[in-house]
């Protein structure tokens, strides 16, 4: 087959399919390609690049375009859409973990730049971490940013008892994707991408993993893969090196925890604002969203009972030395020390004795045993 041929075949095939954004993007690398050999036609495709530039509109065009994804048996919904995808504030990231998916947006807004270096947007992110560290958050601020629907595989329609179903059911959450302008979102990946090498999987589960590998190889531009998974020591080997960008999502640090403080602490700002040092020590090893949800049940507390949103806030801690091991116990009584409260507040709350206060405030350092604490 001549190279005419292969490119006419090319753009036959993305045209049938309706990928738009595969069209355009395949026909500015084939201009890339001729403009030295036939100034004239590369002068002509630009032209017609310029006056059929998909606008604001063609996302929504693309997704009506094809049919919702459902099971054959049950008719549910394989997918979860959002569009417009609506944020009341972005993740709080490491630096340099923001710039990498600034960057991945970046992309996306100068096709044409990277089309004149012959080059393409990534494709393709693995999202990786602990849960609540901000991996979902920061897939639906990139569809945020991006203008384009968020499109979640639901997990809990997709898989099935027939593995051979479940293989069918996410190919076409695929093929629906892939025909339009969005994010996808892959959550959970680990359930479907597991390692091959595990005895105790069948046949069809690892044949579904290399089809998954095949897929993210050849995913097109139109639209954006992101899978993130909690358990990245689930996922076959060969997922990794699959995928343009891994990023992985740590705990926040202290900085991290002070700012998610100050952004959820609402009209409880003025009250608790001196003490961000404290509880920023206080929620170390703690992701983002526990801190979040910590701090919204504080602010529900003093909504509905007689207590300040301190008095909430050693109630809470009371409950945490309660439950905590003796190791932790004596650093969250060393962070207590430091509150600038008076002790019998604080014993009265916490449930922790005056006289083990007492010792850490002057100095001592042992665990914190039962016998330390309060009946109330």
């Amino acid at each position: 087959m001549s190279e005419n041929s292969e490119i006419f075949v090319q753009l036959a095939r993305l045209a049938l399919v309706g990928r738009v954004q595969d069209v355009h993007a395949y026909l500015r690398k084939v201009m890339k390609r001729i403009e030295k050999s036939d100034e004239d036609l590369a002068a002509h495709i630009a032209s017609l690049l310029a006056a059929t530039k998909p606008g604001p509109s063609a996302v929504l065009r693309d997704a009506g375009t094809f049919q919702v994804p459902v099971d054959a048996d049950t008719r549910l919904s394989l997918i979860r859409q959002e569009h417009p995808v609506v944020l009341d504030a972005g993740p709080v990231l490491p630096g340099d973990i923001a710039l990498r998916l600034t960057q991945v947006i970046a992309e996306r807004r100068r096709v044409d730049e990277l089309a004149d270096q012959d080059l393409q947007p990534s494709k393709t992110l693995l999202f990786s971490g602990p849960p609540g560290v901000g991996k979902t958050l920061s897939a639906r601020w990139i569809a945020s940013s991006l203008g384009w629907p968020l499109i979640s595989l639901d997990l809990a329609t997709v898989m099935s008892s027939f593995l051979g179903k479940t293989g069918t059911n996410i190919r076409s959450v695929l093929d629906y994707a892939k025909g339009m302008q969005c994010v996808l979102l892959l959550d959970e990946f680990d359930a479907i991408a597991k390692r091959r090498d595990d005895d105790g999987d069948v046949g069809e589960l690892k044949r579904l993993v290399t089809v998954l590998l095949q897929e993210i190889d050849t995913w097109p531009p139109t639209s954006l893969l992101i899978a993130a998974t909690n358990h990245a020591e689930l996922l076959d080997p060969a997922i990794w090196r699959r995928f343009d960008e891994v990023v992985q999502f740590p705990l926040p640090n202290s900085e991290q925890r002070a700012l998610v403080i100050r952004k959820n602490l609402g009209n409880a700002g003025e009250e608790l604002g001196p003490l961000i040092p404290v509880l920023e020590k206080l929620w170390e090893g703690r992701s983002s969203s526990d801190i979040t949800r910590s701090l919204m049940w504080l602010r529900r507390r003093a909504a509905i009972t007689d207590l300040t949103i301190t008095e909430a806030l050693l109630e809470l801690i009371g409950q945490d030395v309660h439950a905590a091991a003796a190791a932790d116990r004596k650093r969250i009584m060393g962070i207590l020390s430091q509150m600038d409260l008076p002790q019998r507040k604080i014993s009265a709350a916490t449930g922790i004795s005056r006289d083990t206060l007492r010792k850490y405030r002057g100095g001592k350092t042992d665990a914190v045993s039962d016998g330390e604490m309060n009946d109330g």
